[in-house]
């Protein structure tokens, strides 16, 4: 991106701070950031927002890295029972909002399938597992990430429309198509 993509101008604010606004607007109870230690500008970011801020010693090289911190944060700090839930989700997310979270959160299956929005053909963010699932996390195989979990288990899939999908911003080209989708007053 040649830029922290987190810290962008979205809608007003950064996209970090419109992704941070629809996890603490919804009904989830603890929302965990993982931040590399030297990251500052997103640390002072991250705390305009009541979220729990994991920086390892070590900086994550890559998504699956961060998750697996924050859930060792989480084990430490809470010890889930195996049939309480967590969402894993990216940070560029922007388009995320409160009642998307909020509808997942609300669906009743059994605690082994894996919550997962589905919008039409696509599959998307953010995934709501088991704590019982997410123990699998660290068996990912190198080169693999979390898809890889979703992939093997049982899902439910929570519909939305294909105009709800929630995609991440990995490029300029991402970036610039998410934001001619914001209302022309933003």
């Amino acid at each position: 991106m040649g830029q922290p993509k987190l810290l962008l101008p979205w809608n007003g604010w950064t996209v970090l701070d419109q992704v941070l606004c629809a996890w603490t607007e919804s009904l989830v109870e603890n929302i965990v950031v993982v931040v590399r230690r030297d990251d500052e500008a997103l640390q002072v970011a991250c705390r305009r927002w009541p979220v729990h801020l994991v920086q390892p010693m070590d900086d994550p090289p890559d998504m699956k890295s961060s998750v697996l911190a924050g859930l060792t944060f989480l084990s430490e700090f809470w010890q889930p029972a195996d049939e309480d839930r967590c969402f894993v989700a990216p940070a560029d997310l922007p388009r995320l909002s409160a009642e998307l979270i909020d509808q997942l959160l609300a669906t009743n299956v059994p605690t082994e399938k894996i919550v997962v929005p589905q919008f039409e053909d696509r599959t998307g963010h953010p995934a709501l597992f088991s704590w019982k699932t997410t123990k699998l996390f660290a068996g990912i195989p190198e080169g693999q990430g979390i898809n890889n979990i979703v992939d093997q288990h049982e899902k439910q899939f929570v519909q939305f429309t294909a105009a709800e999908y929630v995609s991440d911003i990995d490029t300029p080209e991402d970036y610039r198509c998410a934001t001619e989708q914001l209302p022309s007053d933003s």
